[in-house]
């Protein structure tokens, strides 16, 4: 009987539910995204628009206003009560799929004495008004505890009843920030297929001369880790300098352009590999399409470091990163090439792993003009993912097939 009766409320709660939906507010979340630097932190406040409207019961149309309303619902104390200084400084309201958000940058910066990585965040935006409104607040990047990331990750919530919460980040020290933007400088190269195979593409014919406009022989060993020098060198610096105007002097370009433009850098890169189009001015067109990858670098990197010490930190322990792998990667594929080169075969080699690269290049193009990717572009990622062991196995065979050659040869001679 009991049973019956918890049934029946149950469904005429849900009946009265779905009869006055008016009633209901069924409402999106607030987010508080929090950067740590080294003097002040920054945090930044996405808010549904329609949730203030909602709680104040009238539209807020103009960003001024908006910001207005923000200004009276957060306040940050130090642990022995002082109140923090709130800098607002950049408030829009953007189109977003869902609706209407208010995205406000606010400076905090704690008084003089106080510890930067504890204190209390209250805010009552939309929760003093709206019961069943949450405000998640998440940590984006903490050079100090080594955080570098683009994955904000949840340290706590706001909501009736609960307007404060207590932010403790712990020790953090500038070695750990340092490590942690060298582990990203790697793990971001590694997985850029496209910026490994630029470099790849501009390897393949370091080892050759030039000859009648066409790629000849085999130039030897100190010709060879010549034109690598210049071109690793050359590709470092350009995008070195891309990184450091990104940071400092906000250089920026749209993702977009950025990334078709480093897919024609790696198609440049295949048709000289095929035939030599800027035969000894490797290095130029190294630094030069270093530039663009280091517009890609820079959006990521810019807004690690709130201080200019942080940030010359993360740039430095960036590019360390990135020189690592590029060096593995030279370290890993030379020796192949030093020893197909060498072979007859290798201009037909070298023509099919240009001819890849160009496809992949185009495949790129095409996928990055659309905005969409496609299933030709998902299976080149695929298949790069696997290029560490096809440089193996091209290491093992050419070594294979050079032990095998000087063996006959002084068999040969023997007899």
């Amino acid at each position: 009987m009991r049973i019956a009766i918890a049934l029946r409320a149950i469904l005429a709660i849900i009946a009265l539910a779905f009869a006055l939906p008016a009633a209901a507010h069924f409402t999106p979340n607030s987010e508080i995204q929090l950067d740590f630097g080294r003097t002040r932190a920054v945090a930044e406040l996405i808010v549904p628009l329609s949730e203030i409207s909602y709680a104040l019961g009238r539209d807020l149309k103009s960003a001024d206003q908006t910001e207005a309303y923000l200004r009276q619902h957060l306040r940050v104390v130090a642990p022995d009560g002082r109140p923090w200084q709130i800098a607002f400084r950049n408030t829009i309201i953007t189109q977003e799929s869902g609706g209407r958000d208010v995205h406000a940058r606010v400076d905090l910066t704690p008084p003089a004495g106080a510890p930067l990585r504890v204190f209390d965040l209250n805010y009552t935006g939309v929760i003093d008004r709206v019961p069943n409104h949450f405000v998640v607040v998440l940590a984006r990047n903490d050079f100090d505890a080594g955080r570098l990331s683009d994955r904000p990750r949840m340290i706590g919530g706001l909501q009736a009843g609960a307007q404060t919460l207590r932010v403790d980040r712990g020790p953090g020290s500038a070695w750990r920030g340092f490590v942690s933007a060298v582990g990203l400088g790697m793990h971001h190269i590694a997985e850029g297929h496209d910026h490994l195979l630029f470099l790849f593409a501009l390897l393949l014919p370091a080892p050759l001369l030039v000859a009648a406009g066409r790629w000849a022989g085999f130039g030897g060993l100190r010709y060879t880790a010549h034109r690598l020098l210049l071109v690793v060198s050359a590709f470092t610096l350009g995008h070195s300098l891309t990184l450091i105007g990104g940071a400092y002097l906000g250089w920026q370009l749209p993702s977009r352009p950025v990334e078709v433009l480093i897919a024609v850098s790696i198609l440049a890169s295949a048709l000289h590999a095929w035939r030599p189009l800027f035969a000894g001015r490797e290095a130029i067109i190294a630094g030069g399409f270093g530039l663009i990858h280091g517009m890609a670098f820079a959006t990521l990197i810019g807004r690690f470091g709130l201080d200019p010490w942080q940030k010359a930190q993360s740039i430095l322990g960036f590019n360390l990163g990135i020189e690592l792998v590029q060096v593995m990667v030279v370290a890993a594929v030379m020796p192949a090439l030093i020893l197909l080169a060498r072979m007859p075969a290798y201009p037909k080699i070298r023509n099919i792993a240009a001819g890849f690269a160009g496809f992949a290049a185009l495949a790129w193009i095409v996928e990055r003009v659309a905005g969409k990717d496609n299933i030709v572009g998902r299976a080149i990622d695929a298949g790069l993912g696997q290029a560490p062991w096809l440089v193996a196995a091209a290491t093992i065979a050419a070594a294979t097939i050079t032990l095998v050659g000087r063996s006959r040869s002084s068999a040969s001679r023997r007899s």
